[in-house]
């Protein structure tokens, strides 16, 4: 097993306060950014990118593999080919066209990117023990950090799933599983920014974490836990929401699964101190609650029967939105305590997921 760097309590201390420094009706009358919404359908067969304007979500798609997660960092717009093609690429917002498309290798299952600089983005591989650095430009790898020394047992990746940044510090977490199963807990490792020098890890406290966020300067991380005999999850204490202390170097649970109602299959964050988490009770059962994390209420968010079409809060408007997969279900944006759906094309596949461009 690799040996990972320790930070003392006073270094500790200032990486967390450089982290604290610096995703039913018809459609309202409050018109969304022309462009700055996009959506991914999937029927598990095709898959298909649409976008947003006034009048709703478009009537041109643009196909991709049905397996897709699209990511909107820095004015681009990345799309993640998972499971089947593998692939990292690049659309041009203004014509909707592919810039480039980059084999990320034979099962590598993209799961997110962040900015590095103004030139190059970090990308997650959920099924590579590795990450790598990509130019914006042209999709060329120009870094790898591998991370096999997170494996658990006799896996072959560490599940990398979610990425987040703040300061001059990139978060990387991992699920941790062997066997489509989860011994440990999941683990939180802190790499520097600019060239993936590893500076330290983090224990979880729950297992299969599947998402994190920032608010307030504190790190919340929302895990699933293991599957029951039906393949949903339970409402119990071995999944929940966390938040990290970085200078004791642990996690505490804020929230768990049996005041959450089971695992949280998605998860986003309000900066000011809400955040929203979809509840994996099992297929097709995947409500929604608001948990207000200084309180540690939750609150169920109605008109939302499965949000397994993923859940992306605007922090520049203030409004979440929900991929419902439901029979009457699509895309709605909730704002101020109101569920909206937002109008769409009849031929609009399954909600998949959600991004912002801007």
């Amino acid at each position: 097993m690799k040996k990972f760097l320790t930070l003392t309590a006073a270094s500790a201390l200032a990486l967390y306060m450089t982290a604290c420094s610096d995703n039913s009706t018809s459609a309202d009358d409050d018109p969304l950014k022309p462009g700055s919404v996009y959506v991914f359908g999937s029927d598990y067969k095709t898959g298909e990118l649409r976008w947003v304007s006034e009048d709703g979500v478009s009537e041109d798609s643009k196909e991709f593999n049905q397996d897709s997660k699209i990511v909107g960092v820095d004015g681009n717009l990345f799309v993640l080919e998972r499971y089947g093609a593998d692939n990292l690429a690049l659309v041009d917002v203004s014509n909707k066209k592919v810039t480039w498309q980059k084999d990320m290798g034979d099962g590598a299952n993209p799961s997110d990117v962040v900015k590095a600089n103004k030139d190059e983005v970090w990308v997650a591989l959920e099924g590579a023990a590795k990450f790598v650095k990509v130019s914006v430009k042209d999709g060329e790898v120009v870094k790898t950090v591998k991370t096999d020394g997170f494996n658990q047992g006799k896996a072959s990746t560490p599940n990398l799933v979610d990425f987040e940044i703040s300061g001059d510090t990139l978060f990387a977490l991992f699920q941790r599983s062997e066997n489509y199963a989860y011994p440990v807990p999941g683990l939180l490792a802190l790499y520097k920014l600019s060239n993936g020098d590893l500076l330290d890890t983090i224990k979880l406290a729950k297992k299969n974490p599947m998402a994190m966020g920032f608010a307030k300067g504190k790190l919340y991380i929302a895990s699933q836990g293991e599957y029951n005999a039906s393949y949903g999850t339970d409402a119990d204490d071995k999944r929940g929401i966390e938040v990290v202390d970085f200078d004791k170097k642990k996690t505490s649970v804020v929230v768990d699964g049996e005041k959450l109602g089971g695992g949280v299959y998605a998860f986003a964050v309000d900066p000011e101190g809400v955040a929203f988490a979809a509840i994996y009770k099992g297929f097709g059962d995947v409500p929604v609650v608001k948990v207000n994390l200084s309180e540690k209420s939750v609150k169920k968010v109605s008109d939302i029967a499965d949000a397994e079409g993923s859940l992306y809060f605007d922090d520049v408007d203030g409004v979440l939105y929900v991929g419902d997969r439901g029979a009457k279900g699509g895309l709605f944006k909730y704002d101020e305590g109101k569920v909206t759906k937002i109008d769409a094309p009849k031929d609009m596949l399954p909600v998949y997921n959600i991004t912002i461009v801007r």
